[in-house]
């Protein structure tokens, strides 16, 4: 086994410049009274641009978000919505807030997006809308996701909560689904500590989100200050979050060059070793490597928690791929009688032995070195 140094490499870190720090502290001081949403203005007039949208909604969360497309499409019960079953939770958790039933979809080996063949599998006369994940800072094949839906009349939300700074066939994530959705949680691309984004190029489903978002108030309809015109929720976002996230957001290519490099760098590591599966795009797509990921073949005999226990003892946080969302309690009553690793496989195959590589924007050329090496020396003798 490779002997630790005492520095302990963590799983994730933002990237913080004086660029942030300057930004936030203008913010705390001049961000009151006429200017109380200078930067959330500011922030939202930027994003559109880089993503290519017409209208974005911060939201404290990005589960807020997805929430909302769910109540702006009248997703409610008796409802279905497609689903990966590969996804973090949140992807999926608002399809039950509004009472409806998530069916979940396989993966496609390569991409580990869903795919337009495993969501036609899932249509029923009850589905209403899919929600299509840029999973892990990759992109499905759009075109034939958009092509099936548009045929079946199925509303599209893409949760690019993963995908900002992707693109597919040129086209930047976040421009394919009706709504779209984005993350600035402290893991993220560009963070703002919380917070996320509601995007559209509808007016009105825009205008539905934004009254939802605050409480049902719509004071340019009524000229009242706190009057509810509907139930509404409480998902505003920050000045300060905007002013943290709108730094990120300008060094952008800078920090997708970052995870590029540390993809590269895993590639040089661990790339070439038989049974190590690093995550991979198809070549209509331009990912960010958001988080790399190896997949480990079975016949080391080491499951995701084992390898993640190995390599806590050489002091490097390693966190699982995510488990397969039907997997967990709070939707087994939503499943068929079947067995879903026999329904998704290719879900249940890459959750059990995926792990996401350390991912900071701190770590160097010989923290990666290390990762590697460590990862090569556990294989090594975990061969049965």
């Amino acid at each position: 086994m490779v002997k630790s140094k005492n520095n302990k490499i963590t799983s994730a870190g933002p990237s913080i410049t004086q660029a942030e720090i300057d930004l936030v502290a203008q913010a705390i001081r001049d961000g009151w009274q006429d200017k109380m949403s200078w930067f959330i203005d500011q922030f939202v007039k930027e994003f559109s641009e880089y993503v290519g949208v017409k209208y974005c909604l911060p939201t404290a969360h990005c589960t807020d978000a997805i929430h909302l497309a769910m109540l702006v499409l009248d997703v409610g019960p008796g409802d279905e919505v497609i689903v990966p079953d590969l996804t973090w939770v949140a992807s999926v958790a608002p399809v039950l807030y509004v009472g409806a039933k998530p069916v979940f979809a396989d993966i496609d080996p390569v991409s580990w997006c869903i795919t337009a063949e495993s969501i036609e599998r899932c249509i029923t006369k009850s589905t209403k809308a899919v929600v299509v994940v840029d999973l892990l800072g990759n992109m499905p094949e759009w075109d034939e996701v958009v092509e099936l839906c548009q045929r079946e009349n199925i509303r599209i939300i893409e949760d690019s909560a993963e995908g900002l700074g992707a693109s597919y066939r040129g086209v930047q994530a976040g421009n394919f689904g009706e709504i779209s959705l984005f993350s600035f949680n402290a893991t993220k691309l560009i963070m703002s500590g919380q917070g996320g984004a509601f995007c559209t190029n509808d007016k009105n489903i825009y205008k539905k989100a934004r009254l939802l978002s605050h409480h049902g108030i719509d004071k340019e309809l009524t000229g009242k200050y706190y009057w509810s015109n509907v139930l509404g929720y409480n998902y505003n976002w920050t000045n300060f979050q905007a002013a943290l996230a709108l730094a990120q957001l300008r060094r952008i290519e800078e920090l997708i060059e970052y995870k590029r490099w540390m993809f590269r760098e895993y590639e040089k590591g661990l790339g070439r070793i038989e049974g190590i599966q690093l995550n991979s795009a198809k070549e209509n797509v331009e990912p960010t490597h958001w988080i790399s990921v190896a997949i480990l073949d079975e016949k080391y005999g080491l499951n995701k928690e084992a390898l993640g226990e190995h390599f806590s003892k050489e002091n490097i946080d390693l966190r699982p791929l995510f488990y397969p969302v039907s997997s967990m309690p709070p939707f087994q009553s939503y499943l068929p009688q079947s067995d879903m690793n026999i329904i998704n496989p290719v879900t249940y195959r890459l959750s059990k032995y995926g792990v996401c590589l350390p991912n900071g924007n701190n770590l160097s050329s010989d923290d990666l070195t290390r990762v590697c090496k460590v990862f090569q020396s556990i294989i090594g003798g975990g061969i049965e």
